[in-house]
């Protein structure tokens, strides 16, 4: 009999998903979403090793233009350092490590909260009061983190050693370029916290199957799950395309690169490890997410539009209809992460290419991420 709360070692578990899941078109055990020591795995070898995406770049259009994020426990602050430069900072003052930014808005200069210690939108250090030995501060700053710039989205990193990310998502550059994502216009973006696990919340967004049962009025009558079809791949990312029905209604406004075809659908792909984006001819959505503990995912979403001069009523349907389409997903998954954690649960056979493809690249990416990272680790011990 096995004894009550057992539960196999997070080691083990990599174990057995490299021996039953690489490779194969089967989802994942129910540890994978439920054990503690297995998402403190996730965390030190895939979310601090990553690129981890922290909002759009049309979010802080003019010079001073702020918001605060984090990476794990790392508290950042991304700003409009230059008209050409967006800057992602540690959020910490580098006197008595008080964070000198809260929330988002405009500045001319981050000023620490505590003891005024002022750093400029360049993250130097420009004047600590009362401080009597100057020659020592000489060359403070607010410590730079990597980041990148692409296709609109801001990235950061806390690996010095990353590959650069435009290098990577070459394939998928090229599958979605048409649409032009780095031109649309930001309409909003929202925080909050969903009560599953990450990993469900991404396999949920890169599986076309569920499109039809779950979303019956709100996307069934435009991206029928039976339309759907797997997209290029790689071990940066994840896509797949939902093409619309034909009675679907025209999209108006949208790139002049778009085939035919791209205009009648949606591109939904994930960057790994954790952001999905849906981009069609007028609008992106995206949610970039981090574990908040085994069944709860921090999200921050968000949309643009291709069009510039939305209306406030247009733009409150298109966040309405998202509103709703999130919710509808929200509902399922939280009923799913109760799910996860019954023992007659071990992973079962995933749908067809065109219907989980997706899912199935996304846990491989995750079995030889981790598998990598444990050998890495032995090897050094």
């Amino acid at each position: 009999m096995t004894a009550i709360n057992s539960r196999p070692d997070s080691q083990s578990v990599v174990e057995t998903i490299v021996e039953n899941c690489l490779g194969k078109n089967r989802a994942l055990p129910s540890d994978c979403y439920i054990d503690e020591g297995y998402l403190q795995l996730e965390e030190q070898l895939i979310f601090r090793d990553s690129w981890m995406c922290l909002g759009r770049a049309d979010e802080i259009p003019a010079v001073g233009d702020y918001f605060t994020s984090s990476l794990l426990s790392e508290p950042l602050v991304v700003v409009r350092s230059d008209p050409s430069t967006v800057s992602v900072y540690a959020n910490v003052c580098q006197h008595r490590a008080m964070q000198v930014a809260n929330g988002a808005g405009n500045t001319r200069q981050f000023v620490c909260p505590y003891h005024a210690w002022t750093y400029a939108l360049d993250g130097k250090l420009r004047s600590a009061p009362l401080m009597e030995d100057k020659a020592s501060l000489k060359g403070c700053r607010l410590p730079v983190i990597r980041s990148e710039c692409w296709g609109g989205f801001i990235f950061a990193t806390l690996n010095e050693a990353a590959e650069s990310l435009e290098s990577q998502l070459s394939e998928l550059q090229e599958a979605i370029e048409h649409y032009q994502m780095e031109g649309m216009h930001h309409i909003s973006c929202f925080h909050e916290t969903w009560d599953c696990n990450w990993k469900s919340l991404i396999e949920n967004f890169m599986d076309g199957y569920h499109l039809s049962v779950v979303h019956p009025q709100t996307l069934r009558p435009l991206t029928p799950t039976n339309l759907c079809q797997t997209m290029s791949s790689n071990g940066a990312y994840t896509g797949y395309i939902a093409n619309y029905a034909l009675a679907a209604p025209e999209r108006l406004n949208h790139s002049a690169l778009l085939t035919a075809d791209e205009r009648r659908q949606s591109r939904l792909f994930c960057i790994y490890p954790s952001v999905v984006v849906s981009v069609s001819p007028d609008t992106l959505v995206y949610l970039s997410m981090q574990p908040d503990g085994v069944d709860k995912v921090s999200v921050k979403w968000g949309l643009s539009s291709f069009e510039k001069d939305l209306d406030e009523e247009q733009k409150d349907q298109r966040i309405k209809k998202w509103q709703e389409i999130n919710r509808e997903d929200h509902n399922i998954l939280k009923c799913l992460q109760r799910g996860l954690r019954s023992s007659f649960y071990q992973g079962g056979q995933l749908a067809p290419a065109d219907l989980e493809g997706s899912v199935k690249n996304f846990h491989d990416y995750l079995i030889r991420k981790l598998a990598q990272g444990l050998a890495a680790v032995e090897g050094v011990g």
